[in-house]
Order: C-alpha cells, then structure tokens, then sequence
C-alpha cells in the first residue's frame, strides 16, 4: 500500500501532460509511452479520462469531471483521482503548470461546440 505523504498535490495543482510523452487512444483505453523511461502505460477508462483532463486544469477540476462522468463519490474520487496524478508525476507523465486555473467546462465536448 502505498504511504501518504505529506507533499500531496493540492486542488488548485494545474497538470498537463508532458511533452516526453506519447499517447494514442485505442478503445477507450489511453496507451501511454514515457520516453525518459522507455515504459509503455495502458490507462483504464477513468486513467483515460484524467488523462485526457490533464490539459491544464487543476487537481480540483478534474475531479469534478470524473465525479460528473463516472459513479463515484466526490471524497473517493478525490483520493484516488490524487494517488494515481502523483503516480503520473513521479513517472514523468505528467507535470505541473505555473499559473491560474482556466475556466474550462469540464464536462464540455471535444468536438469543439460550446
């Protein structure tokens, strides 16, 4: 089991995805590469999709997504949404962003409508 520490990621932690990663979605599954570590990551739907929200939002934003998105409690969500964000960033998969949270709908489309 893995030890809480007391440098957690806080809500307002803005997180993107890094740029020595490579990533395809395949059946709603992400596959990951971090090139540092030459390691290859298959995301389950909910890795996928803070993956997917990983895009400048913060730690708080994104789990309001997956609280909207999928069935799960909001204080669950955020302690695993937050473990698997730290694992992330000790892989070098993800970073964390200087600056304020944008106001992005997290529930909005991809497909570019409002």
């Amino acid at each position: 089991m893995k030890e809480t520490t007391s440098a957690e990621v806080p809500d307002s932690a803005l997180l993107c995805q890094s740029e020595r990663t490579a990533c395809r979605v395949i059946d709603g599954k992400a596959v990951v590469i971090t090139i540092d570590q030459n390691q290859l990551h298959v995301l389950n739907s909910v890795g996928t999709r803070v993956w997917e929200l990983a895009d400048g939002r913060s730690l708080g934003q994104i789990v309001a997504g997956i609280v909207d998105e999928f069935e799960v409690e909001p204080g669950q969500a955020r302690l695993d949404v937050r473990s698997f964000v730290e694992q992330l960033l000790a892989l070098g998969a993800l970073q964390l962003r200087a600056g304020k949270p944008e106001l992005v709908p997290v529930s909005a489309a991809d497909d570019g409508s409002p």
